[in-house]
């Protein structure tokens, strides 16, 4: 008889040999494809001049003065060797960032809760820039909403440069709000960026564009893989039932 290469009990140890090897060499290229380069964010922008600033009573008294420069950020991301222009907002206020300094680290989603109410808050900053801050009732809330960021983010912040974090009382609204949100079943769509050297700057980046979420910088999640590779096991799987099913020719003369 003329066999097909999956024909025959041997040929199902070599269907699932075949399925295997697809699967680790495509899995095996995204990962090479996502290692090629260094991943990482460039702070840019005339500072401090390009940049907003934001005084506020710390804790409301009279007295207690804070200036702080404020999100949106004017940056680069480089992902795969790819850099484009970007918008972020600064995660950790005791940290130090270099404006014009290279930074490698990780991109990726939202992890915790914090998280969370911080994509919230960057999404209110969407298509926003330090020309072009966000006016609500003709106020700047730029510095509320980055007080509000980093008032959430302060307890998981390794605060390399020690000291406290300041209270702005306008950030409240804010917490209260991104809190809600996330309770009430939002979405996170933001991406955030993990630095390698944990005493620098994490941020999380704002949309250039009125639409939130920046999730196509990114290749797939860990869940997409899954899903890729669960399809790939299904078409050989279609593959082979279709080999099998086929009508095999007659048995070839000796």
């Amino acid at each position: 008889m003329v066999r097909t290469a999956f024909n025959g009990p041997r040929g199902v140890e070599k269907m699932k040999c075949f399925v295997v090897r697809t699967l680790a060499l495509a899995l095996l290229g995204l990962a090479l494809a996502s290692s090629a380069f260094a991943d990482g964010i460039t702070l840019s922008g005339d500072y401090p001049g390009g940049y907003i600033s934001y005084t506020f009573l710390d804790n409301g008294v009279v007295g207690d003065s804070v200036l702080e420069y404020v999100s949106p950020y004017t940056a680069t991301s480089t992902i795969d060797g790819v850099t484009i222009a970007s918008q972020f907002g600064c995660l950790d206020i005791n940290n130090p960032t270099d404006v014009g300094t290279f930074y490698s680290g990780t991109f990726g989603f939202a992890v915790t809760t914090a998280d969370d109410e911080v994509s919230w808050l960057a999404d209110q900053l969407a298509g926003t820039t330090p020309s072009n801050p966000l006016i609500v009732g003709g106020v700047d809330e730029s510095g509320p909403i980055s007080m509000a960021i980093w008032q959430i983010e302060f307890p998981s912040s390794t605060n390399s440069e020690g000291g406290t974090m300041p209270i702005d009382p306008a950030a409240a609204p804010w917490i209260a709000e991104a809190q809600a949100a996330v309770a009430g079943g939002y979405q996170p769509d933001s991406v955030f960026f993990t630095p390698d050297d944990p005493a620098a700057q994490r941020f999380v980046e704002i949309s250039l564009t009125s639409k939130p979420g920046t999730e196509y910088l990114l290749g797939p999640e860990p869940s997409s893989l899954l899903l890729f590779g669960t399809g790939l096991f299904g078409l050989a799987a279609a593959l082979y039932r279709r080999r099998r099913s086929a009508p095999h020719p007659p048995s070839a003369g000796a």
